[in-house]
């Protein structure tokens, strides 16, 4: 099976689906991974941005998309409407493809694309959670005891919500989640693309 077909893209494009899923449902059988409202510590994004790389954006998109339904509908549950819908699993992980705008040289070994490429995919992701939790927030009507109760009784307006969910709630986890992914794929990467390009690439 020649590897630049579409059966060989489609097929480890599945597998990697499927290790994001697998790295999911570990990570949420560890209760101090999770968080209360959706989402948590994981490694779920590194398969997601390898698909990402090794095939390029519409198998990244497309991909990320899947992973996101699957999160959403059997995974973890948490699309409260239609814009946690979207904002949360379908562009928040579809985002993952984006990584492929470093795509080039990160197949030829190039540490630093491949970081950049991460850290675009999951600040997107991190954006659109963001405006996620807001637009929840101002659906359900927000709390202003508990934005105070948090960071004190004059600090429960319209700023402290987007603070709470902008840099309480989801950057903490995405960072942690992102710092992980990185280090893991700089120490798996090169034997990867080697595999799935049949080239060797030099470090940089």
């Amino acid at each position: 099976m020649k590897k630049n077909n579409e059966v060989f893209k489609l097929t480890f494009s599945a597998i990697l689906l499927s290790v994001a899923i697998v790295l999911e449902i570990i990570s949420k059988a560890v209760p101090f991974l999770k968080m209360p409202n959706g989402g948590g510590i994981s490694l779920a994004m590194l398969p997601l941005v390898i698909v990402a790389y090794v095939f390029g954006f519409r198998y990244g998109i497309t991909i990320g998309v899947a992973y996101g339904l699957i999160d959403c509908f059997i995974l973890d549950g948490y699309g409260f409407n239609i814009f946690s819908f979207f904002l949360d699993y379908i562009l928040g992980f579809g985002a993952m493809g984006i990584a492929a705008v470093t795509r080039k040289k990160s197949l030829e070994g190039n540490n630093v694309s491949f970081i950049l490429g991460f850290l675009v995919a999951a600040c997107l992701r991190w954006i659109f959670s963001g405006f996620s939790g807001v637009i929840n927030a101002k659906i359900w009507g927000y709390d202003e005891n508990f934005l105070a109760g948090l960071f004190g009784s004059s600090r429960s307006g319209i700023f402290w919500l987007y603070f709470y969910s902008f840099i309480y709630y989801n950057l903490p986890y995405i960072t942690v989640s992102t710092i992980l992914c990185i280090a893991v794929g700089l120490t798996i990467k090169k034997q990867l693309f080697q595999y799935f390009s049949g080239q060797t690439f030099s470090q940089s």
